[in-house]
């Protein structure tokens, strides 16, 4: 494999690495910011897929970030991805500043790409790459960072040579290849898979009284990036625990538990209600909000916690890092 170099220029900040994803942050940015960042690193085995959730996390800064914050993140398999950036930050590419918003797609194979303070990335453009300020893996303090990203993973035909820039951002919900090393999204009943029957979530039976009226026995899919499946029978509770929610723990909705290494879910996150021939999805006050878009939109709609919000067919939810898709029935 071809030597990838990434220098860190001394100063005050922190740059961190992971693979082929790096992150540069001033000293001012908050910890809980500097958390998701280095979460977003996490995404660099599925980086094209990326953009929308950074463009829901650059649209949805926390309302207490210092003024003075900054930082960049570069999300790339090594070949392609997305850099996240705000504040008084600055980004090139090859020498030249990266032009765009807050989020921006960029190849990288074979290229230079630098971040960090303004100032520090001056005395970079100065000097050719230093090889014994290499940052392999981890985090160090840093005012800014040089990355070299080597041409091995394209040319072993790993993934396809990336698009310029002038390409369009790939769909906001691509589908992305399953992760090996990650468990299959489940819920507390029966694992998810594609097959519809093996996923249902059956109302509770009725214990008396005058019966409600019926619903539907299918009231849609939702459809995990994988291609995972979960048919929509009756009211669900989704999140990292979902089965200690009330809605639960009363019989009133069942449980899907969604898989979150990243920890930025809430133990129940959102529910989705039934009503009829509508589907209604709810915040339940989490700690990172619900997003939705409709299939058409490039952005996303942070839903108030407790406020119903109807889904359509093609419509997406984005809970954490974990996108899913409505699907109507026919």
């Amino acid at each position: 494999m071809n030597k990838v170099e990434c220098e860190v220029v001394p100063g005050a900040g922190t740059v961190a690495r992971r693979a082929d994803s790096l992150a540069w942050a001033s000293d001012q940015t908050s910890d809980v910011v500097w958390d998701t960042l280095l979460s977003c690193l996490a995404l660099g085995d599925r980086a094209r897929g990326a953009g929308p959730l950074l463009h829901a996390f650059a649209e949805t800064m926390p309302a207490d970030l210092a003024a003075d914050a900054a930082f960049a993140v570069v999300v790339t398999d090594g070949t392609a991805g997305f850099v996240l950036r705000h504040g008084r930050v600055d980004v090139t590419l090859d020498g030249q500043p990266l032009q765009g918003g807050a989020v921006v797609p960029v190849t990288v194979t074979g290229r230079n790409i630098a971040a960090g303070d303004p100032d520090a990335l001056r005395t970079l453009s100065d000097r050719p790459p230093t090889p014994r300020h290499d940052l392999r893996e981890g985090a160090v303090a840093g005012a800014a960072f040089r990355w070299s990203a080597g041409t091995s993973v394209a040319a072993a035909g790993v993934l396809p040579a990336a698009a310029p820039e002038s390409t369009p951002v790939p769909t906001p919900v691509p589908k992305l290849e399953p992760d090996a090393a990650a468990p299959d999204v489940t819920d507390v009943q029966a694992e998810a898979t594609s097959d519809p029957e093996q996923t249902e979530f059956h109302p509770p039976p009725m214990t008396g009284g005058t019966a409600s009226p019926a619903i539907p026995r299918n009231s849609g899919v939702l459809v995990f990036e994988d291609g995972t499946t979960a048919t929509l029978t009756g009211d669900v509770v989704l999140g990292r625990r979902p089965e200690k929610h009330e809605l639960v723990e009363t019989g009133q909705a069942q449980p899907l538990v969604i898989h979150d290494p990243e920890h930025v879910l809430s133990s129940a996150h959102a529910a989705v209600h039934i009503q009829g021939n509508d589907v209604i999805v709810v915040d339940l006050d989490s700690l990172n909000g619900t997003h939705v878009a409709a299939p058409d939109a490039r952005d996303w709609t942070k839903l108030t916690a407790g406020a119903p919000y109807p889904m359509h067919d093609g419509y997406r939810m984005l809970l954490g890092w974990t996108v899913l898709t409505y699907r109507a029935p026919d």
